[in-house]
């Protein structure tokens, strides 16, 4: 994947806001609307892991609404190598190779708004690099091109189907389960190479040529895009992400001991 772009990470430092969970969760809403993401620098300060996590769920709370990730409505989830699974199809959190720049639960009816990942322990392989990309710097390029007015508005107006990863399956058979949804809608995209290359694979009836056409001149964009961020989250950085307006993806890594913590999050109503 081409990363070139050599813009400064966006962050926070928590030192400043430490005390007041109120004006950093403000701060951090406020960069989730406008830049799409945040670091929050050494957040996690060595306490003990459940202390940590109280921690963490404290801040997600007055950010969003946390949701569940599985059938067992679990919170706070892991991101680390799952040498153990056997899952005919795996997430990204369950494996150690690169994960290519994509949005969270594109396999579900409704993804999440936001997301956060804590790590807790870094890979010291030199791999598992953050990357980021925009929205709006895919819709430049898209809308650049010849036929752009006519690939947006097959990946807007048709359904393309996402296969959904075993580990967050309702149903926990080896049975192929599908969703399906438009890529882009107005200021959101929903996208990730795996789940609907395997969709397609398995049941090629389920999009037309138009459709394919469409989701490969996006990924050629996506994949070779020059605003694409790159940088190391370090242990103690915790990354707020709009889920919405941002793919996000890491570089493969060879250390099976990193460990990052995710919540995901909706926006919470207001009257």
């Amino acid at each position: 994947m081409k990363v070139t772009s050599k813009k400064s990470v966006n962050t926070i430092a928590y030192k400043n806001y430490k005390e007041d969970y109120n004006k950093l969760a403000e701060k951090v809403l406020l960069e989730l609307n406008s830049t799409g993401y945040v670091v929050i620098k050494n957040f996690e300060e060595r306490t003990n892991l459940e202390e940590t996590k109280a921690k963490f769920l404290e801040l997600s709370k007055i950010i969003g609404t946390p949701i569940g990730h599985d059938v067992n409505n679990k919170i706070i989830w892991d991101i680390k190598y799952n040498s153990t699974s056997n899952s005919f199809i795996k997430t990204y959190s369950e494996h150690s190779h690169e994960a290519e720049l994509h949005t969270d639960s594109q396999y579900s009816k409704y993804p999440e708004d936001y997301f956060n990942l804590l790590t807790l322990k870094k890979a010291n392989c030199g791999g598992g690099i953050s990357y980021i990309l925009k929205l709006e710097d895919i819709l430049k390029d898209l809308r650049g091109l010849k036929k752009g007015k006519e690939i947006e508005s097959i990946l807007r107006e048709t359904n393309y189907p996402f296969i959904v990863p075993n580990v967050f399956k309702k149903d926990k058979s080896n049975k192929p389960s599908f969703n399906f949804g438009p890529i882009l809608r107005d200021n959101e995209i929903r996208f990730r190479i795996d789940t609907f290359e395997k969709a397609i694979k398995l049941k090629p009836n389920l999009v037309t040529e138009e459709q394919i056409t469409a989701y490969n001149e996006l990924k050629t964009i996506i994949l070779n895009n020059s605003e694409t961020e790159s940088f190391y989250l370090e242990e103690g950085d915790l990354i707020f992400i709009n889920n919405k307006t941002t793919l996000h993806g890491r570089s493969l890594f060879t250390d099976e001991k990193r460990h990052l913590l995710r919540i995901r999050l909706n926006k919470i109503p207001h009257n």
